[in-house]
């Protein structure tokens, strides 16, 4: 890990853009952490000289347009093995596009007033609300907002709709 983070500081436009896409991921899920339960941005101090060069270049990152991003996961159990859990199915839609202050404030605002959870990373910008947060038991879904840099496309699974209907208990309503 020494010798990575010391490359990371020896070309810090480099380590900054790979930050940015550390810090994009765990915005839509903060399961995604590169080292397990710490980031690797959790690796660079603030407070030491040499990191700082690595940490202004991560924040240049940031100053990209964000987007508002709904991402909504299922989480089944294994066909093979009813212990475990399956392969999860994603879907990310990119709702709008605009500067970070800005959408997590609208972010921030609607959340409030309907009452959902929200969490905001003052150091570098990130709001995400919960609607819906995992249960430990499977199988189970997961739905969140959350403003991030801009730079991931929407994109679906086949069939999610489908499968996120059944998972959610929003089955179709039939018209009579």
């Amino acid at each position: 890990m020494d010798a990575h983070l010391d490359r990371m500081r020896a070309h810090p436009d480099i380590a900054g853009r790979v930050l940015r896409l550390e810090y994009t991921s765990v915005s839509l899920n903060p399961q995604a952490k590169l080292f397990g339960r710490r980031s690797l941005l959790e690796q660079f101090d603030p407070g030491r000289n040499e990191d700082r060069p690595v940490l202004a270049a991560f924040e240049e990152e940031l100053t990209c347009p964000w987007a508002l991003y709904h991402v909504r996961r299922i989480l089944p159990v294994s066909k093979a093995d009813p212990t475990r859990r399956g392969r999860p199915m994603r879907s990310v839609e990119r709702v709008h596009v605009g500067r970070a202050p800005a959408l997590g404030r609208r972010l921030r605002s609607v959340s409030e007033r309907r009452g959902y959870p929200v969490e905001v990373d003052e150091r570098y910008g990130r709001v995400r609300t919960w609607i819906r947060r995992r249960e430990p038991k499977l199988p189970t879904v997961e739905e969140l907002m959350v403003t991030a840099p801009h730079h991931v496309q929407s994109k679906q699974v086949p069939r999610f709709e489908q499968e996120w209907r059944e998972a959610s208990g929003q089955g179709v309503r039939r018209r009579d």
